[in-house]
């Protein structure tokens, strides 16, 4: 009979199990979590700048290099993606970055013979 009570003076009082019910439309929405930085230092360039932009970074190995977004597009995917021209002492290299639905950026490899950065 106590139980019973107690049961019902929570639902009345709007703070017993009625509160805590995970269908709760009137509980507020937690927030997203902002995706973390990426770790490398071509995806961190990629995902901060526009097309034209250049910069000195250091690789993950510690060697110097210098990026420079080439171009941003949507693939057939429907992903955003972003083609990133490393240039070191050893030449320079393309490296194509995409979205990802967390939020975050990832290498995908180019499908473009020789890397796709020489334009006609």
């Amino acid at each position: 009979m106590l139980a019973v009570a107690l049961l019902l003076s929570g639902c009345a009082g709007g703070s017993g199990l009625m509160s805590a019910w995970p269908f709760n439309r009137q509980a507020a929405p937690a927030a997203a979590a902002a995706p973390l930085p990426p770790a490398d230092p071509v995806l961190a360039f990629a995902a901060r700048s526009q097309p034209g932009a250049q910069d000195r970074i250091i690789l993950a190995d510690g060697q110097p290099a210098t990026a420079r977004l080439v171009r941003a597009y949507n693939a057939a995917s429907g992903r955003e993606c972003r083609e990133v021209a490393v240039t070191t002492g050893m030449g320079e290299r393309a490296r194509v970055v995409c979205a990802t639905p967390e939020g975050g950026w990832v290498e995908t490899r180019t499908l473009l013979r020789g890397g796709g950065i020489p334009r006609p």
